[in-house]
């Protein structure tokens, strides 16, 4: 019992003594965090892209913390900066000093999932799928040959936009002939009728 009380305190006097440890791990973490910042800003780098891909955007929501992504390279660069910043100012208190490095790492580890999956969830494609404008009402852009022989463009009228996509028709179809998207051809192109 002796020796294991002497070797637990001698690694608290150890903890106690490395500030310069914790000194290091804060700063090659800041420095990576820094990296990482303006290479988001200059749009050079996503956690999107890199390793935020397997999971579901829409499965995130804010009583859901289970679709956070706790190990994606953000969280973790985050957790070693704050851990080695905590430990940095409070390792003196030894065991103490490393619980509250670690309390202070997963605490940022946390709040850095959280943005990158709040971020997740406000992200928006600008497309939106032919099936999604079926029974929509447009207006020719391009001329529309008869027979669905080749493709013309209609403009529809969206909530807060509008968007052009190439259609198909029957019957030809002039510029300006008001239509309704009645089917999805594939491919971006939807058959249309007269409305």
């Amino acid at each position: 019992m002796t020796n294991s009380g002497n070797f637990l305190s001698g690694i608290g006097d150890f903890l106690s003594g490395a500030g310069n440890i914790y000194l290091f791990i804060a700063v090659v973490g800041s420095v990576i965090f820094i990296l990482q910042f303006i290479m988001s800003i200059a749009g050079l780098h996503s956690d999107v892209d890199a390793d935020g891909a397997d999971f579901s955007v829409d499965a995130h929501d804010m009583q859901d913390i289970t679709g956070l992504n706790f190990f994606s390279l953000k969280a973790i660069v985050a957790f070693i900066t704050f851990f080695g910043w905590g430990g940095y100012f409070f390792g003196h208190l030894g065991w103490g000093g490393l619980g509250i490095a670690f309390g202070c790492g997963f605490l940022m580890m946390f709040l850095t999932a959280l943005v990158v999956s709040l971020l997740l969830k406000m992200q928006q494609s600008g497309n939106i799928n032919t099936v999604d404008l079926i029974g929509k009402h447009g207006t020719v852009y391009l001329s529309i040959p008869a027979g669905r022989a080749s493709t013309g463009m209609v403009t529809v009228k969206l909530p807060g936009c509008t968007r052009q996509i190439e259609a198909r028709a029957d019957e030809e179809l002039k510029t300006g002939t008001a239509v309704v998207i009645r089917e999805d051809l594939g491919n971006g192109s939807g058959l249309v009728v007269k409305s």
